[in-house]
């Protein structure tokens, strides 16, 4: 045999061992991983949610939702946005299969990123098809007026939601913070940053959707990607990024990134939208109490990482920047004006505030080390642990 031939014929083994490697990896990671975990979902447009996920899409349940599976009755139904669905963990340790585990009971995860308030109140209607005895809706502080906001403009199924809605005299009272702060940063929240990234399969360079369908594909690659790669790019580029936002910094004291200028644009109540939001999303608050009194739906109240740690900073004696104050400022107006609005159409009410600034204060850490304001799986737990407590008062 020349020599050519045994380089060929060695060449030839170690492909066949790296794909034979690579193969295994592969099917091991669709054995041991959850799908939803580490694929991307593809969103379909929507005229009424505005985006949704396709059934079995990405490991997700028949009716396109974080579940294993949406067979049979659900005692809990939790819904939500992104905080609910469990974005940056697993399936298993977001907080409604957290809870789940907590009460022994079956609790339905019909949560989607991006979804904000006016998604809340027509999903009550889809949670009404699992038989619930309780509907557990999370408002995050964060965005949600926005969302509701920009839903009601750009959907005509909801244009409804804005008419007749008049001067609201609670929100006028509120001062205005009026400390100097930089432009806040213009975001749009019609879909969520995952799903804008993800709008994969028709855009972008060659490599990029080779990478694409390999995120949406191969279990091995895209948990690479979510554990390797994404974590890389994110401390590597994303970092900066967001550093460069008005009033963002960086605190190693409790090891995380804070955004305070992201925040201010979204609670803001000196800006029109921000304001129609409160009103809209007001307006749904009564709806709710008004259309499913049976069910007693109880609202909980999610606050951002910004407010968690707002005390806990001051006690540290961190200096923070005018944006960081106003946007905690207005979030808290917010969230006195929507329990409020609760509390008078008759609501059980669940404010998320004490139990998680209580958890930051003894030194506990609830959230990623990056700029992303999500909650990790303590914090998930703390959710949870705290949920099952109302749950099992309001008996």
């Amino acid at each position: 045999m020349t020599i050519r031939k045994t380089k060929g014929l060695n060449l030839l083994l170690i492909a066949g061992s790296i794909l034979a490697s690579l193969l295994l990896c592969e099917g091991l990671a669709r054995i041991i991983y959850t799908p939803a975990d580490i694929h991307p979902a593809h969103p379909a447009v929507d005229d009424i949610l505005g985006h949704r996920i396709n059934p079995h899409e990405s490991g997700h349940d028949s009716r396109g939702f974080r579940n294993k599976n949406a067979s049979g009755d659900f005692p809990v139904v939790c819904i939500g946005d992104s905080f609910t669905y469990g974005d940056g963990v697993p399936r298993k340790s977001a907080f409604p299969q957290q809870l789940a585990r907590t009460i022994h009971q079956r609790v339905y995860n019909m949560a989607m990123g991006g979804y904000g308030p006016v998604q809340y109140y027509y999903l009550i209607s889809r949670a009404m098809e699992l038989h619930p005895r309780k509907i557990i809706i999370t408002f995050y502080s964060g965005n949600d007026l926005l969302d509701a906001y920009y839903m009601v403009e750009r959907h005509d199924y909801w244009k409804w939601l804005a008419s007749g809605l008049g001067p609201e005299k609670q929100l006028a009272s509120i001062s205005p913070c009026n400390l100097p702060c930089k432009p806040a940063v213009e975001v749009d929240l019609f879909y969520a940053p995952e799903i804008i990234t993800l709008r994969l399969k028709e855009s972008g360079s060659f490599l990029f959707r080779v990478h694409s369908y390999l995120r949406l594909n191969s279990a091995f690659y895209a948990l690479q990607y979510a554990g390797i790669t994404k974590p890389l790019i994110q401390k590597l580029f994303e970092r900066e990024q967001h550093l460069q936002h008005p009033g963002a910094f960086a605190c190693p004291e409790v090891d995380t990134i804070f955004t305070p200028g992201t925040n201010l644009r979204r609670v803001d109540l000196g800006d029109p939208r921000v304001r129609q939001g409160a009103l809209i999303t007001r307006r749904i608050i009564g709806l709710m109490a008004e259309k499913y009194p049976k069910e007693d739906p109880l609202l909980v109240f999610m606050p951002t990482k910004e407010a968690v740690y707002y005390n806990c900073l001051k006690s540290k004696g961190v200096s923070l920047p005018n944006e960081y104050t106003c946007a905690v400022y207005y979030e808290r107006e917010v969230t006195r004006f929507l329990t409020g609005a609760a509390a008078a159409a008759g609501l059980q009410v669940a404010d998320l505030f004490p139990v998680l600034e209580g958890a930051v204060l003894q030194g506990q850490k609830l959230y990623h080390s990056s700029s992303d304001g999500h909650l990790n799986k303590v914090g998930n737990s703390l959710v949870a642990a705290h949920l099952a407590q109302v749950l099992e008062k309001s008996r």
